[in-house]
Protein backbone atom coordinates (compact mmCIF):
# COMPACT_ATOMS: atom_id res chain seq x y z
CA UNK A 1 0.00 0.00 0.00
CA UNK A 2 1.49 3.32 -1.12
CA UNK A 3 1.80 6.23 1.27
CA UNK A 4 -0.17 8.86 -0.67
CA UNK A 5 -3.63 7.53 0.20
CA UNK A 6 -6.92 8.89 1.51
CA UNK A 7 -8.72 6.14 3.43
CA UNK A 8 -12.42 6.89 3.93
CA UNK A 9 -14.73 4.93 6.24
CA UNK A 10 -18.03 4.33 4.46
CA UNK A 11 -21.29 3.58 6.25
CA UNK A 12 -25.03 4.26 6.15
CA UNK A 13 -27.33 4.29 3.14
CA UNK A 14 -26.49 5.36 -0.40
CA UNK A 15 -26.93 9.09 0.26
CA UNK A 16 -24.59 9.01 3.26
CA UNK A 17 -22.05 6.99 1.30
CA UNK A 18 -22.09 9.58 -1.49
CA UNK A 19 -21.40 12.46 0.92
CA UNK A 20 -18.47 10.53 2.40
CA UNK A 21 -16.99 9.59 -0.96
CA UNK A 22 -17.50 13.11 -2.33
CA UNK A 23 -15.50 14.56 0.57
CA UNK A 24 -12.73 11.99 0.16
CA UNK A 25 -12.66 12.71 -3.58
CA UNK A 26 -12.05 16.41 -3.00
CA UNK A 27 -9.22 15.71 -0.54
CA UNK A 28 -7.71 13.21 -2.98
CA UNK A 29 -8.06 15.60 -5.92
CA UNK A 30 -6.37 18.45 -4.06
CA UNK A 31 -3.44 16.23 -3.12
CA UNK A 32 -3.21 14.12 -6.28
CA UNK A 33 -3.74 10.99 -4.21
CA UNK A 34 -5.71 7.75 -4.41
CA UNK A 35 -8.75 6.69 -2.41
CA UNK A 36 -9.06 3.57 -0.31
CA UNK A 37 -12.50 2.63 0.99
CA UNK A 38 -12.93 1.03 4.39
CA UNK A 39 -16.25 -0.80 3.97
CA UNK A 40 -15.94 -2.94 7.10
CA UNK A 41 -19.23 -1.42 8.34
CA UNK A 42 -21.10 -3.57 5.88
CA UNK A 43 -19.43 -6.75 7.16
CA UNK A 44 -20.49 -5.89 10.73
CA UNK A 45 -23.85 -4.68 9.48
CA UNK A 46 -24.75 -8.13 8.23
CA UNK A 47 -23.89 -9.81 11.54
CA UNK A 48 -25.19 -7.45 14.22
CA UNK A 49 -28.97 -7.35 14.70
CA UNK A 50 -28.68 -3.88 16.26
CA UNK A 51 -27.82 -2.36 12.89
CA UNK A 52 -30.37 -1.20 10.34
CA UNK A 53 -29.39 -3.35 7.39
CA UNK A 54 -27.53 -1.42 4.69
CA UNK A 55 -25.70 -2.38 1.54
CA UNK A 56 -22.57 -0.91 0.01
CA UNK A 57 -24.03 1.12 -2.84
CA UNK A 58 -21.13 3.04 -4.40
CA UNK A 59 -20.29 0.17 -6.75
CA UNK A 60 -23.07 1.32 -9.09
CA UNK A 61 -20.91 4.30 -10.06
CA UNK A 62 -17.92 4.09 -12.36
CA UNK A 63 -15.49 5.36 -9.74
CA UNK A 64 -11.85 4.60 -9.16
CA UNK A 65 -11.12 3.20 -5.72
CA UNK A 66 -9.65 0.25 -3.91
CA UNK A 67 -10.96 -1.42 -0.78
CA UNK A 68 -8.93 -1.07 2.39
CA UNK A 69 -8.97 -4.23 4.47
CA UNK A 70 -7.75 -4.15 8.04
CA UNK A 71 -4.99 -6.68 8.58
CA UNK A 72 -1.93 -7.12 10.74
CA UNK A 73 0.37 -6.02 7.90
CA UNK A 74 -1.76 -3.02 6.97
CA UNK A 75 -2.09 -1.90 10.59
CA UNK A 76 1.66 -2.28 11.11
CA UNK A 77 2.34 -0.28 7.94
CA UNK A 78 -0.05 2.49 8.95
CA UNK A 79 1.62 2.81 12.35
CA UNK A 80 5.01 2.87 10.64
CA UNK A 81 4.07 5.82 8.42
CA UNK A 82 2.35 7.65 11.31
CA UNK A 83 -1.02 7.73 9.61
CA UNK A 84 -3.15 10.64 10.79
CA UNK A 85 -6.72 9.80 11.77
CA UNK A 86 -9.43 12.43 11.32
CA UNK A 87 -12.78 11.93 13.03
CA UNK A 88 -15.35 14.59 12.13
CA UNK A 89 -15.80 16.57 15.38
CA UNK A 90 -19.36 17.73 14.66
CA UNK A 91 -21.99 17.53 11.95
CA UNK A 92 -21.48 21.14 10.85
CA UNK A 93 -19.31 22.20 7.92
CA UNK A 94 -15.66 22.58 8.90
CA UNK A 95 -13.49 24.60 6.51
CA UNK A 96 -10.31 23.24 8.11
CA UNK A 97 -11.23 19.69 7.07
CA UNK A 98 -10.63 20.64 3.45
CA UNK A 99 -6.95 21.17 4.30
CA UNK A 100 -6.38 17.54 5.34
CA UNK A 101 -3.33 15.88 3.81
CA UNK A 102 -2.66 12.22 3.02
CA UNK A 103 -1.80 9.72 4.24
CA UNK A 104 -4.93 9.97 6.35
CA UNK A 105 -7.81 7.87 7.64
CA UNK A 106 -11.12 9.77 7.63
CA UNK A 107 -14.38 9.01 9.40
CA UNK A 108 -17.50 11.18 9.44
CA UNK A 109 -20.60 12.21 7.51
CA UNK A 110 -19.44 15.44 5.80
CA UNK A 111 -22.98 16.43 4.91
CA UNK A 112 -22.65 19.90 3.46
CA UNK A 113 -22.72 21.14 -0.12
CA UNK A 114 -19.81 23.40 0.85
CA UNK A 115 -17.35 20.49 0.92
CA UNK A 116 -17.57 20.23 -2.87
CA UNK A 117 -18.50 23.82 -3.72
CA UNK A 118 -16.57 24.81 -6.83
CA UNK A 119 -16.07 21.17 -7.79
CA UNK A 120 -19.64 20.47 -8.91
CA UNK A 121 -18.75 19.16 -12.38
CA UNK A 122 -16.13 16.85 -10.90
CA UNK A 123 -18.58 15.37 -8.38
CA UNK A 124 -21.34 15.03 -10.98
CA UNK A 125 -18.97 13.08 -13.20
CA UNK A 126 -18.11 10.75 -10.30
CA UNK A 127 -21.77 10.07 -9.58
CA UNK A 128 -22.78 9.09 -13.11
CA UNK A 129 -25.51 6.47 -13.05
CA UNK A 130 -25.24 3.28 -15.17
CA UNK A 131 -28.14 4.04 -17.50
CA UNK A 132 -27.47 0.88 -19.51
CA UNK A 133 -28.71 -1.15 -16.52
CA UNK A 134 -32.12 0.52 -16.42
CA UNK A 135 -35.08 -1.66 -17.41
CA UNK A 136 -37.72 -0.80 -20.01
CA UNK A 137 -40.37 0.34 -17.52
CA UNK A 138 -38.01 2.91 -16.01
CA UNK A 139 -36.80 3.98 -19.46
CA UNK A 140 -40.41 4.77 -20.34
CA UNK A 141 -40.77 6.78 -17.12
CA UNK A 142 -37.52 8.60 -17.90
CA UNK A 143 -38.78 9.56 -21.34
CA UNK A 144 -41.98 10.97 -19.82
CA UNK A 145 -40.00 12.88 -17.18
CA UNK A 146 -37.79 14.47 -19.82
CA UNK A 147 -40.72 15.57 -21.98
CA UNK A 148 -42.94 17.18 -19.35
CA UNK A 149 -42.71 19.83 -16.64
CA UNK A 150 -41.78 17.11 -14.16
CA UNK A 151 -41.62 17.55 -10.39
CA UNK A 152 -40.21 14.86 -8.13
CA UNK A 153 -41.43 14.41 -4.58
CA UNK A 154 -39.45 12.14 -2.29
CA UNK A 155 -41.17 10.96 0.87
CA UNK A 156 -38.90 9.18 3.32
CA UNK A 157 -40.61 6.96 5.85
CA UNK A 158 -39.29 3.43 6.46
CA UNK A 159 -36.79 3.51 9.33
CA UNK A 160 -37.65 7.19 9.98
CA UNK A 161 -41.02 5.88 11.21
CA UNK A 162 -40.37 2.28 12.28
CA UNK A 163 -37.05 2.62 14.14
CA UNK A 164 -37.44 4.54 17.42
CA UNK A 165 -33.81 5.67 17.58
CA UNK A 166 -33.81 6.90 13.98
CA UNK A 167 -37.14 8.64 14.50
CA UNK A 168 -35.78 10.58 17.49
CA UNK A 169 -32.87 11.80 15.37
CA UNK A 170 -34.63 12.61 12.10
CA UNK A 171 -38.38 12.76 12.52
CA UNK A 172 -40.47 12.85 9.34
CA UNK A 173 -41.72 15.61 7.07
CA UNK A 174 -45.40 16.38 7.59
CA UNK A 175 -48.15 16.02 5.03
CA UNK A 176 -48.63 19.79 5.33
CA UNK A 177 -45.00 20.36 4.27
CA UNK A 178 -45.55 18.47 1.03
CA UNK A 179 -48.89 20.12 0.27
CA UNK A 180 -47.44 23.59 0.86
CA UNK A 181 -44.41 22.74 -1.29
CA UNK A 182 -46.63 21.54 -4.13
CA UNK A 183 -48.64 24.75 -3.94
CA UNK A 184 -45.52 26.94 -3.93
CA UNK A 185 -43.78 25.22 -6.81
CA UNK A 186 -46.84 25.04 -9.08
CA UNK A 187 -48.84 28.18 -8.31
CA UNK A 188 -48.68 30.66 -11.21
CA UNK A 189 -45.37 29.18 -12.38
CA UNK A 190 -45.74 25.78 -13.98
CA UNK A 191 -48.29 24.64 -16.53
CA UNK A 192 -49.06 21.08 -17.57
CA UNK A 193 -46.87 19.67 -14.84
CA UNK A 194 -46.72 16.09 -13.65
CA UNK A 195 -45.64 15.06 -10.17
CA UNK A 196 -43.62 11.89 -9.71
CA UNK A 197 -43.81 10.41 -6.23
CA UNK A 198 -40.89 8.38 -4.87
CA UNK A 199 -40.99 6.71 -1.47
CA UNK A 200 -39.98 3.69 0.58
CA UNK A 201 -43.65 3.54 1.68
CA UNK A 202 -45.53 4.08 -1.56
CA UNK A 203 -48.78 2.66 -0.12
CA UNK A 204 -48.88 5.46 2.46
CA UNK A 205 -48.17 7.98 -0.30
CA UNK A 206 -51.01 6.68 -2.47
CA UNK A 207 -53.37 6.77 0.49
CA UNK A 208 -52.56 10.41 1.23
CA UNK A 209 -52.03 11.90 -2.25
CA UNK A 210 -54.14 9.86 -4.65
CA UNK A 211 -57.16 12.18 -4.44
CA UNK A 212 -55.25 15.35 -5.23
CA UNK A 213 -56.34 16.77 -8.57
CA UNK A 214 -53.19 16.99 -10.62
CA UNK A 215 -51.38 14.70 -13.00
CA UNK A 216 -49.22 12.31 -11.02
CA UNK A 217 -47.38 9.02 -11.06
CA UNK A 218 -46.36 6.78 -8.17
CA UNK A 219 -43.01 5.12 -8.84
CA UNK A 220 -43.15 1.83 -6.98
CA UNK A 221 -40.97 -0.61 -8.90
CA UNK A 222 -37.44 0.25 -7.72
CA UNK A 223 -36.66 -1.59 -4.51
CA UNK A 224 -33.60 -3.02 -2.78
CA UNK A 225 -30.64 -3.09 -5.22
CA UNK A 226 -32.65 -1.01 -7.72
CA UNK A 227 -33.38 1.87 -5.34
CA UNK A 228 -30.64 3.95 -7.00
CA UNK A 229 -32.92 4.22 -10.04
CA UNK A 230 -35.28 6.36 -7.96
CA UNK A 231 -32.43 8.78 -7.27
CA UNK A 232 -31.52 8.79 -10.96
CA UNK A 233 -35.11 9.53 -12.03
CA UNK A 234 -35.43 12.28 -9.40
CA UNK A 235 -32.28 13.88 -10.79
CA UNK A 236 -33.86 13.97 -14.24
CA UNK A 237 -37.01 15.78 -13.11
CA UNK A 238 -37.16 19.51 -13.84
CA UNK A 239 -37.87 20.38 -10.19
CA UNK A 240 -37.61 18.62 -6.84
CA UNK A 241 -39.41 18.57 -3.50
CA UNK A 242 -37.23 16.66 -1.08
CA UNK A 243 -37.44 15.03 2.33
CA UNK A 244 -34.97 15.45 5.20
CA UNK A 245 -32.89 12.69 3.68
CA UNK A 246 -29.42 12.47 2.14
CA UNK A 247 -30.93 10.25 -0.59
CA UNK A 248 -33.32 13.13 -1.35
CA UNK A 249 -30.49 15.65 -1.28
CA UNK A 250 -28.53 13.88 -3.98
CA UNK A 251 -31.57 13.37 -6.19
CA UNK A 252 -32.02 17.16 -6.25
CA UNK A 253 -28.35 18.15 -6.22
CA UNK A 254 -27.58 15.97 -9.26
CA UNK A 255 -30.43 17.64 -11.16
CA UNK A 256 -28.58 19.64 -13.84
CA UNK A 257 -31.57 21.79 -14.88
CA UNK A 258 -30.29 25.36 -14.60
CA UNK A 259 -33.81 26.65 -13.92
CA UNK A 260 -34.72 24.04 -11.33
CA UNK A 261 -36.69 24.86 -8.22
CA UNK A 262 -35.80 22.75 -5.20
CA UNK A 263 -37.82 22.84 -2.00
CA UNK A 264 -36.34 21.36 1.18
CA UNK A 265 -37.69 21.19 4.75
CA UNK A 266 -36.54 23.92 7.14
CA UNK A 267 -36.07 21.33 9.86
CA UNK A 268 -33.62 18.64 8.79
CA UNK A 269 -33.21 16.92 12.16
CA UNK A 270 -35.63 16.40 15.01
CA UNK A 271 -32.65 16.19 17.38
CA UNK A 272 -32.02 19.85 18.39
CA UNK A 273 -28.23 19.51 18.65
CA UNK A 274 -27.89 18.04 15.17
CA UNK A 275 -30.40 20.54 13.79
CA UNK A 276 -28.21 23.39 15.06
CA UNK A 277 -25.25 21.85 13.21
CA UNK A 278 -27.05 21.41 9.86
CA UNK A 279 -27.24 25.05 8.75
CA UNK A 280 -24.65 24.53 5.99
CA UNK A 281 -26.10 21.33 4.56
CA UNK A 282 -28.45 22.78 1.93
CA UNK A 283 -27.39 25.08 -0.97
CA UNK A 284 -28.64 28.66 -0.46
CA UNK A 285 -30.54 28.66 -3.77
CA UNK A 286 -32.94 25.99 -2.51
CA UNK A 287 -36.20 27.09 -0.89
CA UNK A 288 -36.76 26.05 2.72
CA UNK A 289 -40.27 25.46 4.07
Amino acid sequence: MGINKVIIYIDGGLGNQMFQFAFASIIAKKNNSKILIDNSFFDANNKDINYILRDFGLSIFNINYKVYKSSFLNNFFLKFIALEKYIEPSFDFNQKALKLKPPIYIKGYFQSHKYFYGHESYIRKIFTFPEHLIDLKNIKTLDEIQHTESISIHIRRGDYVDDKTTNKVHGTCSLEYYLESIKMITENKLKNFCIYFFSDDIDWVKENFNDLEFKKQFIDNNKDDKSWIDMFLMSKCKHNIIANSSFSFWGAWLNSNKNKQVIAPKQWFLDPDLEAQSKNLIPPTWIRI
